[in-house]
């Protein structure tokens, strides 16, 4: 076969093109491979998406596959056509900055120290994929950090390599983040099995800045391998309400997910009454589907946090005002009473010049600007109070 027939087998007639125009809106990022492709009849597979014009052998169907990969492949083996992979938006800009670094560091002669500091050794994926998820989540950063140019050029001024192992796509990261989470599930769901002692249970909820309720259920144990008092927050499942049986029910399924139902020991939670209930419901579950015998009243244990600031107000409010009648400012911001509440105002300065203070501090957090001035002359800002702190 000639060099120009050859071209003529090679390239696309002027059909696929005008095919590969029509649908390159809605098939995403351009790649040359398309330009072998076409959209599917009506006879066949919508869900392929994209037809090989080059196979015209009425006895055999088309070749159709959703993504680039496959058609790649596909040409290589069955028409020999090599499709070269064209780089992506973030790797065109990454490469382009990286040149521009280079080429500054050359005109200053600075190559030969940076070429010093790059690691031109094999990188470990799984070690990298594990770093990076664990910067994000950490930080809370944003997953589109590996669809930014200037990160990838961080990268492979390190190593030239990362790209190869670098994501480039935010929903990868996404993926990796959840895979990341079950093998280190894994890990936490073996040592709990594995505890040389009970497992003992802190929990509390908070409101989520979506107004969700959130559980937070954390476990503390002796770990079997070094023997040490070992912590975990286990889960952090959605809850109903603040009662102790909608709590209940949030709680068991993490229970059987770990397989430590019958490994439970104290169950800690602040002096709400729910938690009182919460304790009677695990009771009435151990006996009656474990047949473990699990007293409530032993294994019910206070929040000492709860205890110490009951016991310091006691102590400073002492002889003044009923102070369990004394709603705090946090509680009347709840329910939307704070603005120009000069009733609570009042009742603080029943407490003398401790409640006088509290008053000033409530003022100062009253404004934004009142805030960036008290900031500016104390260097810091004094917390408000709520109800257990």
């Amino acid at each position: 076969m000639d060099s120009d027939a050859n071209s003529s087998f090679l390239a696309p007639s002027t059909t696929q093109l005008s095919s590969r125009s029509r649908s390159k809106k809605t098939r995403g990022p351009s790649s040359s491979v398309w330009d072998y492709c076409r959209d599917p009849l009506e006879n066949e597979d919508l869900s392929k998406k994209h037809y090989c014009t080059l196979c015209k052998d009425p006895k055999v169907a088309p070749y159709g596959a959703p993504i680039a990969s496959n058609i790649r492949k596909h040409l290589l083996t069955k028409h020999e056509i090599d499709v070269p992979i064209e780089p992506s938006r973030i790797q065109a800009q990454t490469l382009e900055k990286l040149q521009q670094l280079y080429m500054k560091a050359k005109d200053s002669g600075e190559t030969e120290e940076i070429d010093n500091q790059v690691f031109l050794s094999y990188l470990d994926k799984d070690v990298v994929i594990e770093a990076l998820v664990s910067l994000i989540v950490s930080n809370n950063l944003s997953h589109r950090l590996v669809e930014s140019p200037d990160f990838h050029v961080f990268c492979q001024v390190l190593n030239p390599k990362a790209n190869d192992v670098v994501p480039q796509a935010h929903s990868t990261v996404g993926k990796q983040i959840i895979e990341a989470f079950s093998n280190h599930k894994d890990v936490i769901r073996k040592k709990l099995q594995s505890a040389l002692t009970h497992i003992h249970l802190s929990m509390d909820i908070w409101t989520a800045p979506n107004n969700l309720l959130m559980l937070g259920i954390t476990a503390d144990f002796v770990d079997c391998e070094d023997e040490k008092h070992t912590k975990a927050l286990i889960a952090l499942p959605e809850v109903d309400g603040h009662s102790g049986e909608d709590q209940f029910k949030a709680l068991l399924p993490v229970l059987q997910d770990y397989s430590i139902v019958r490994k439970v020991g104290a169950v800690i939670g602040d002096n709400s009454g729910t938690n009182d209930t919460l304790s009677r419901a695990i009771q009435r579950y151990l006996v009656e589907e474990e047949g473990i015998k699990w007293e409530a009243t032993r294994w019910r244990t206070r929040c000492l946090g709860h205890i110490i600031n009951l016991a310091v107000q006691a102590f400073l409010f002492f002889n003044t005002i009923d102070i369990e009648k004394l709603e705090s400012y946090d509680e009347m911001d709840e329910r939307g009473e704070l603005s120009g509440n000069k009733d609570a105002a009042e009742k603080f300065r029943l407490l003398g010049p401790l409640g006088k203070l509290y008053n000033i501090l409530v003022y100062s957090h009253s404004t934004s600007a009142l805030i960036k001035e008290f900031g500016g002359l104390a260097k810091k800002m004094v917390p408000l109070d709520n109800c257990t702190r």
